[in-house]
């Protein structure tokens, strides 16, 4: 089920005994935890009734589970990252997904048993497959742009401000979707533009939001199809300086390069742009960029750059280049070739 439909089953007193919240969107995940904390446990007796484990044996969850709660009808207990439904092999693991799977055919209904994964769980496991069967999944993913716009202007609402939907945009192609960063960037844009002013735009977002790498490396492309080199090695040399490494920077860029040709490709043969967004996945910001990126480029100029980006790759993790290398020659090659196509 999604988090919305989560949150009618919990409105409506529906309670499972086991759940399985997964998915990446962590900010609301912790608020769904917290709605389902102030369901069940009465004020004054939440740590009494609930208990969070980690790195724990199945025996150790199902006798936390097991207990009575203290005053109260139901306890929580959470298991964090369950080595059972994580990638690599756990120890002991086929008698402890055996002793769950006996275990989840008849959960007491005295406590609500919540598998916290913060990591996605492994489908390929069998303990996975067990709770899909056995318990109730709960997914929270990202959220949706009326969701993300809603969520927004609910949180601003309360400072007295409001943000205009370009700035919006930029602001989650900027600093991305996830909930808590969104919460960190809205303060500190708040702050920025003072008491006496109430609309929050998209020079404010410019001004005042770390960008991601994502959209460093749409930045830096932006920057080398221009032909502006300097600029564009200035992009990674601050990359490089803030932490991040040469094959993530090329991985990056080898990515923009391929929405590009996948982009410009569709534009000729009559798609639209809002088509291949969708397609492709990409934020709207992004899309509108991209579709204005590609516009004065080639199909075959583009289909040759991210040919020539995924041997720079593969010549990086075969041994033939240095990722510095290879990330160097990339960018230079593409801010000359569009020097000369100008």
């Amino acid at each position: 089920m999604t988090w919305n439909e989560f949150y009618q089953q919990l409105n409506a007193g529906v309670i499972h005994p086991v759940y399985l919240f997964t998915g990446p969107e962590e900010y609301v995940k912790r608020e769904a935890m917290d709605a389902l904390r102030s369901k069940l446990l009465p004020p004054g007796l939440e740590t009494l009734n609930d208990a969070t484990l980690e790195g724990v044996t199945a025996q150790q969850i199902t006798d936390a589970a097991e207990t009575m709660p203290m005053m109260c009808q139901r306890r929580i207990v959470t298991v964090r990252d369950w080595a059972p439904l994580l990638p690599a092999k756990s120890r002991n693991e086929e008698d402890e997904v055996a002793w769950m799977d006996k275990w989840l055919d008849n959960p007491p209904d005295s406590c609500a048993l919540v598998f916290y994964m913060r990591q996605e769980p492994d489908g390929r496991k069998k303990m996975s497959g067990l709770l899909k069967k056995k318990a109730q999944t709960v997914t929270f993913d990202l959220l949706s742009d009326s969701e993300l716009s809603r969520w927004c202007a609910g949180r601003l609402k309360k400072r007295g401000k409001r943000i205009s939907a370009k700035a919006l945009n930029t602001l989650t192609y900027m600093a991305g979707r996830e909930l808590t960063r969104l919460c960190g960037e809205l303060d500190k844009l708040c702050a920025y533009v003072g008491e006496d002013r109430p609309e929050i735009g998209e020079d404010d977002v410019r001004a005042i939001v770390s960008a991601s790498l994502e959209y460093n490396v749409f930045e830096l492309l932006n920057s080398l199809l221009s032909g502006d080199v300097k600029t564009g090695q200035q992009t990674v040399n601050s990359l490089l300086q803030g932490g991040q490494t040469p094959i993530g920077i090329l991985a990056m860029l080898t990515r923009q390069v391929r929405q590009l040709a996948h982009m410009k490709c569709a534009l000729d043969a009559g798609d639209t742009a809002a088509r291949v967004q969708e397609q492709l996945k990409l934020h709207p910001y992004a899309a509108r960029q991209t579709a204005k990126q590609c516009a004065r480029l080639s199909a075959a100029w583009l289909t040759d750059l991210y040919t020539r980006c995924v041997e720079s790759d593969y010549a990086v993790k075969s041994g033939q280049l240095r990722d510095r290398e290879a990330l160097d020659a990339i960018v230079l090659r593409i801010g000359l070739a569009a020097n000369k196509k100008q």
